[in-house]
């Protein structure tokens, strides 16, 4: 009688509540798989720019609010020594945005994105996932890598030369929907990489194949070739030394036969490359083979930038400018020393990028971070360290090479839940009960739902600018249509203010022409570009005022050495615009 008493009462324990797994599961399936099927025309760029980003981002924010209700919901917080490490390392990268060189506002995408990873590490150790809904997480990126391999094959054999998607098959390497080869690279690597860890996870019964094991196996005759076809050194290396570092693992933990099979598929997906590869249209592009570009240039330039300020960098959200001023002043005093790469927003090396623009505090938490998580990998399991080394290697390889997390959210999201998988094998959970939980319980009903409706004004936004830019003659409607300028600044600012210098020279508005040099004085501050530059000495030009025009042009050529500014020189003033116009027009009776 007692227990019937207590129950209903705050004397009685409090229940469990049945964990969100599902919820969870069914939201990472969404950004893995059905949130990289969206296309929309756009042109180029990263982050927002690219429209799978946008939808990518709205399954992303349903996982961790999934996540934080799980927190609301059992009032414990679950968490590991790493857990702590990764918010000492968050909050290091986030001090240099308060330091008075700091451009917050153009620093701000990257502290966000940099603390909804964290979220989602969070939100994936909230939940005591069975080993098969753990490695149900693997399947499901690769899944997600297969559905964009298929893709691939599509763009490579199949597609038509006017399609809907605006791919050129003659020019375009298959890039998925990626919109850059190198992006699509990394990710393919990775799933080879990952049909060969998950085979080794897969014992075979009595001998018998499995239609999951036939499916790995199967996986590397689809990679390989529009690996291969991407000439991408960046996706061949991550691919090459990923495999490499895999095979011990297999040979250890596999059965002769399924590793001795997935080997020789891969040298099957080799053969079968170089027998496609003679019926397709598309060259691989062997200029790609060498290791010598652009990054032998920028990449030790952002060390010397790192160097020459580095306590406190140049400020967050500054690199563009700060890089391009800095490289003109040593190009200046020394010309044998190369000129700086015009609208480089990002040095192609993660640790360089931070660095130069944050200083040595940012640099210390990235190195304690992959320290950290070099730590976990030694603790596991003897045999198998090489193997979680070659899960992270495509990924931890590009951003040394490029910036993939800027290009792609799933990048992102990947990279996350290989930390969280290396840190499961060995963690010790420690529970934190919590009393107070509803500010935790609203956070996670409305990140879902601001993220989801930012993201969707964002890709109507973007869809309304592309018809401005692609519609002739122009068509203001779509412009005014924008409802959300905020994600598009640079690409709005400039679709609103290009058009009227073109119109103020057609109509012999002085007015506007000076509001467009307002606009461009102030935003060449922030945003260096070369044709703003001369399109500043054309406006100038325009007024005749020869003096400033000089001005912008010493300035100009500065910052862009190699730049040519002969066509804004040749620019008339209004004034005998108009002249030449009324003497060419005939006189009336």
């Amino acid at each position: 009688m007692t227990v019937l008493h207590i129950q209903g009462t705050r004397l009685a324990q409090p229940g469990i509540s049945k964990p969100l797994v599902k919820p969870f599961l069914a939201a990472l399936c969404a950004l893995f798989v059905h949130a990289l099927l969206y296309f929309q025309h756009n042109p180029g760029g990263s982050g927002l720019e690219l429209p799978f980003n946008a939808t990518s981002w709205m399954p992303f924010s349903f996982a961790i609010g999934v996540g934080l209700l799980e927190i609301s919901r059992q009032r414990i917080w679950r968490y590991t020594r790493l857990t702590l490490v990764l918010f000492v390392c968050c909050i290091l990268l986030s001090i240099p945005m308060f330091y008075s060189n700091a451009d917050v506002a153009a620093a701000s995408d990257r502290i966000i994105g940099l603390w909804a990873g964290f979220l989602f590490f969070v939100a994936l150790q909230q939940f005591a996932f069975t080993p098969s809904r753990r490695q149900l997480i693997l399947w499901f990126i690769l899944l997600g890598i297969l559905t964009q391999t298929l893709f691939g094959w599509y763009q490579y054999l199949w597609i038509e030369p006017q399609n809907a998607f605006g791919f050129d098959p003659s020019k375009s390497r298959p890039h998925g929907i990626f919109q850059q080869p190198n992006v699509m690279a990394s990710f393919l690597a990775t799933g080879l990489v990952l049909s060969g860890y998950l085979l080794a996870r897969m014992p075979m019964y009595r001998g018998k194949w499995s239609f999951q094991q036939l499916l790995l196996l199967i996986t590397p005759v689809l990679i390989i070739p529009i690996l291969i076809v991407l000439s991408s050194r960046t996706g061949w290396l991550g691919a090459m030394i990923g495999v490499a570092l895999l095979i011990p693992y297999l040979k250890q933990f596999a059965a002769k036969a399924q590793w001795r099979m997935w080997l020789l598929m891969i040298v099957l997906g080799l053969t079968t490359s170089y027998a496609v590869e003679q019926y397709s249209q598309i060259e691989t592009n062997t200029d790609k083979i060498t290791l010598s570009d652009v990054r032998s240039t920028i990449i030790p330039q952002a060390i010397k930038m790192f160097t020459t300020e580095p306590l406190t960098g140049y400020g967050y959200g500054t690199f563009e400018v700060s890089y391009l001023t800095q490289t003109a002043r040593w190009h200046q005093a020394d010309p044998s020393r190369p000129a700086g790469l015009p609208a480089l927003d990002h040095p192609h090396n993660e640790l360089t990028f931070w660095a130069a623009e944050g200083g040595i505090v940012p640099l210390i938490a990235l190195l304690l971070a992959a320290a950290a998580v070099v730590f976990k990998i030694r603790k596991a399991r003897e045999g198998t360290q090489l193997a979680l080394v070659a899960l992270f290697f495509p990924i931890t390889l590009h951003t040394q090479l490029e910036y993939p997390f800027y290009h792609s959210l799933v990048h992102w999201a990947i990279f996350i839940i290989l930390i969280y998988w290396v840190d499961n094998l060995t963690a010790k959970y420690s529970k934190k009960p919590l009393n107070y939980v509803l500010g935790i319980k609203v956070a996670a009903l409305l990140l879902p739902l601001l993220v989801s409706s930012y993201m969707i004004t964002t890709l109507y936004s973007g869809r309304m600018l592309t018809k401005f830019e692609t519609t002739l003659p122009l068509n203001i409607d779509y412009l005014m249509k924008v409802n959300n300028p905020w994600a598009w600044k640079h690409r709005y600012e400039w679709a609103l203010h290009q058009p009227q210098l073109e119109l103020a020279q057609t109509l012999n508005k002085p007015e506007l022409i000076e509001e467009y040099i307002r606009w461009a004085t102030v935003k060449a501050k922030t945003w260096p570009r070369e044709q703003l530059y001369g399109n500043l000495i054309v406006s100038y030009r325009l007024l005749g005022d020869d003096n400033h025009a000089e001005q912008i042009l010493q300035e100009a050529e500065f910052l862009f050495p190699n730049g040519d500014f002969s066509d804004a020189l040749a620019v008339q003033p209004l004034s005998k615009q108009s002249a030449a116009t009324s003497s060419a027009t005939p006189a009336t009776e």
